[in-house]
């Protein structure tokens, strides 16, 4: 009898760990601890991952406050990808979470990008009505997109201090468009 409990006990960490790596394989550059951090952030709202990543890009953090007892503004959630070029630049990109004070962004022109998550209406350098039209350099943003009732966005150029910082990269528009394509509800 003692002998079965320990096979179902085996048995059931041998599964565990198989859909543990099915869903890591699933959603790539995520390790097993990002993978717990982020079904335990799945019970308080759902997630968007992107199962299809340019070469080298990792889940580089995940920034959360969330919970009930956590009020609305104080609320949080970015998971963080990047990666380093070979020139030692950093290329980063973000999906951040909104949950106070959403509104819409001022240009014109959105590119409507079709993923299983919905419509995403994405900003890739676009024209600043400010400066008489001129490129915003280094800007990329969609408008907010709902997730299974939770708003978010993506953000193309997370963490450069500048617009013109030369320790970032661009993610190619490409590139950019295929990761927004590829969002799956987590």
């Amino acid at each position: 009898m003692k002998s079965r409990h320990i096979i179902l006990i085996v048995c059931m960490v041998a599964a565990a760990a198989v859909v543990a790596k099915a869903q890591a394989a699933k959603f790539p550059g995520v390790s097993t601890a990002q993978l717990k951090e982020l079904q335990r952030a799945k019970l308080t709202t759902p997630l968007p991952l992107p199962t299809w990543l340019p070469a080298g890009f990792k889940l580089e953090k995940i920034e959360l406050n969330l919970g009930r007892s956590v009020k609305i503004y104080e609320r949080s959630l970015v998971i963080i990808y990047s990666t380093k070029l070979a020139d030692g630049r950093t290329q980063r990109f973000a999906l951040e979470a909104g949950f106070d004070g959403l509104g819409d962004l001022m240009y014109e022109g959105a590119k409507t990008i079709s993923s299983p998550v919905g419509k995403i209406h994405l900003y890739y350098e676009p024209k600043d009505p400010d400066t008489e039209g001129e490129k915003l350099k280094n800007y990329v943003m969609t408008e907010w997109f709902d997730v299974g009732g939770t708003a978010f966005h993506y953000i193309g150029w997370y963490g450069g201090e500048e617009k013109d910082d030369p320790s970032m990269a661009m993610i190619s528009m490409a590139h950019t468009e295929k990761i927004l394509r590829s969002l799956r509800r987590f």
